[in-house]
């Protein structure tokens, strides 16, 4: 069917040729902006409406295995990557989605796990009046040394001058390794230019003698890239570790970068289950597993980690970005697991002010190094108060109700 045959077509199902040559005209400037995004939750379906500002909508299904969640995500997380865009960007704006987002991918009913696990092991605990690592067979070690970890600020990009400054920031503090988290990501892979050797440069002229530095790439290489800024990082700084090269969903990279250089590979903050890190250690064989108790279904999921560890002779490296409880039960575990990294995460926290409130009383920090508490559970105290004064909502139900 010819142009005009299909235009007098729609003009006998009812549409003038004005409206017809309209549909196939250029969108207008108001098509290409999508203003609304509405979610409907039904008994038996899941629905999204997108609206552009002329008023053209648009809808879809999602999967509603977990309805409630994969709403809230649409709701909280992707309508400020799909609100404003382009409907004809829709492969960048959900590109950027995926990869921002990607510990959804496995990640949330693991985390939901996590933290119900954690607060049962606290729980526990604290019934019997023991501290956790009691319940977790005993400790292998009093205290835990701790690298200070930062991050290069993903939106606002710090400049490797302030980059450095932080690093000494923390070398003050009695950290003896300090993580510059470079935050590449898949999303960007193999960025061009590159500053991660930049961002070293200035790292390792600022920092005093005898505290080491190591980066995390955040996903961000491919293996050819891996090798080739692990090299010039390794030959030109000694450095000792290098965290995340490849993306979690290609472990045949990782396991080029592990076989090519000589530096240590650390990996695993993506992965969620024990089955996942029997994955990462089969195809990609890092030297180091770094689990986040957070992710990874918490103290419980850690242990069957903690014995895949010893079992293949793979020391943990605990991966850690929170302060408070995150950093507790870490603590925990780094000193009941038999083998272990020389130091596990621990954020900045001048990053935290208001979030370290919340703990009454903390953990026993001196000279890079974290004290194994003997009190009752996770060894910390919360400040019920000022939790609630910093929640925007509180949900409570009790039994029966």
């Amino acid at each position: 069917m010819n142009r005009r045959d299909f235009l007098a077509a729609l003009g006998a199902a009812g549409l003038g040729a004005g409206t017809a040559r309209d549909a196939l005209a250029a969108p207008s400037e108001s098509d290409l902006l999508i203003r609304e995004l509405t979610v409907f939750h039904l008994p038996d379906a899941l629905f999204v409406k997108l609206t552009t500002d002329s008023g053209v909508s648009g809808w879809g299904e999602c999967e509603r295995g977990v309805a409630s969640t994969v709403r809230e995500l649409i709701e909280s997380e992707a309508a400020r990557f799909v609100l404003g865009a382009d409907p004809f960007q829709s492969s960048p704006s959900l590109y950027d989605f995926f990869y921002t987002e990607h510990d959804a991918l496995g990640g949330i009913l693991a985390g939901a796990i996590a933290g119900l696990d954690i607060a049962m092991w606290d729980l526990k605990a604290r019934i019997l009046d023991v501290p956790i690592w009691r319940l977790l067979g005993g400790r292998f070690r009093d205290r835990m040394p701790v690298y200070g970890s930062y991050a290069t600020d993903r939106w606002r990009k710090m400049t490797p001058k302030e980059s450095a400054e932080v690093a000494v920031k923390l070398a003050r503090r009695g950290m003896q390794t300090v993580k510059c988290r470079m935050q590449i990501r898949e999303s960007a892979l193999d960025p061009v230019p590159d500053r991660t050797v930049e961002y070293a440069a200035a790292i390792d002229k600022a920092l005093p003698e005898g505290v080491e530095f190591f980066v995390d790439i955040n996903n961000g290489y491919s293996a050819k890239r891996a090798i080739q800024i692990g090299t010039e990082l390794h030959e030109r700084f000694g450095m000792r570790f290098f965290e995340e090269p490849c993306s979690d969903q290609h472990h045949r990279h990782t396991a080029k970068v592990v076989d090519a250089l000589p530096m240590l590979i650390i990996a695993g903050e993506k992965e969620y289950t024990p089955y996942h890190f029997q994955e990462l250690i089969t195809y990609a064989n890092p030297d180091y597993l770094n689990p986040d108790v957070i992710k990874a279904m918490g103290i419980t999921g850690l242990q069957k980690v903690g014995t895949l560890s010893q079992v293949n002779q793979k020391p943990i490296t605990l991966h850690n970005t929170r302060p408070t409880i995150s950093t507790a039960a870490s603590l925990h575990l780094a000193c009941s697991f038999p083998i272990i990294g020389p130091f596990m995460e621990y954020p900045d926290e001048d990053k935290f002010p208001r979030l370290l409130k919340v703990m009454r009383r903390g953990l026993d920090y001196a000279d890079g190094e974290i004290r194994l508490p003997e009190g009752p559970g996770l060894g910390i105290e919360m400040d019920e108060d000022e939790v609630r004064r910093q929640a925007m909502s509180v949900f409570s139900r009790r039994f029966g109700e």
